[in-house]
């Protein structure tokens, strides 16, 4: 993929840090075939949008207007994609955890990286059996697991800048060095996730939504 005119932001804080993960939303597209994404808490990390047709980015930072407003940026992910069609992105620079103008049920996969408990603020966006990806920095991957509307259904690895998704042995996964439950009331009031045995980069959720009346 071309490298050139790369984005100012995007080059400073993702570009520069080898943080683009690239290979992982490459690889994330080819096992679960998403084409409609959401990103809280995103700021300008526009890498799924080399791979996910649809993005819907979301961030409280005020500079996300000014960035996905510049044509650059745009061009930028058109060299990059690597479908056939015209690339959808919108942005919005708000708080996801309030209520937000957007259609429920309507994403095949949502992100959550380092933002906050996103599984929670914003699974009413996500389609049943959709698939979140998130990390266990602030907990939301622990608070995740114990909502039964979600399904652990692979652990992401990181090597460098190498990923693979793994879904055997998932049950060695969220078994704290102590031996008790996840405490979700203190991971909701630190931010900070449980310490478990055997941790992944991230996780790969199913979401699950019950129907009201189902007991």
């Amino acid at each position: 993929m071309k490298e050139i005119n790369i984005p100012k932001l995007y080059k400073q804080y993702f570009v520069d840090k080898n943080e683009e993960r690239k290979v992982l939303f490459e690889k994330l597209k080819d096992t679960y075939k998403p084409q409609k994404g959401i990103y809280p808490g995103s700021f300008v990390h526009i890498s799924p949008s080399f791979y996910i047709q649809e993005m819907l980015y979301i961030d409280s930072d005020k500079r996300i207007t000014k960035f996905f407003e510049d044509e650059k940026v745009l061009k930028y992910i058109n060299l990059n994609k690597t479908y056939e069609e015209k690339p959808k992105i919108k942005s919005l620079q708000a708080d996801f955890s309030i209520n937000l103008p957007i259609d429920e049920n309507y994403f095949d996969i949502m992100f959550s990286f380092f933002a906050g408990f996103i599984s929670q603020s914003c699974k009413k966006y996500l389609k049943n059996n959709g698939i979140l990806v998130c990390n266990n920095s602030h907990g939301d991957a622990s608070i995740a697991y114990t909502d039964k509307e979600y399904e652990l259904v692979a652990v992401i690895k990181r090597n460098g800048n190498n990923f693979s998704i793994n879904d055997k042995d998932l049950d060695e996964y969220f078994i704290k060095k102590d031996g008790t439950s996840i405490d979700t009331d203190k991971v909701l009031s630190k931010m900070i996730g449980e310490n478990f045995t055997k941790k992944g980069y991230a996780y790969v959720f199913k979401f699950n939504r019950y129907p009201k009346n189902n007991t």
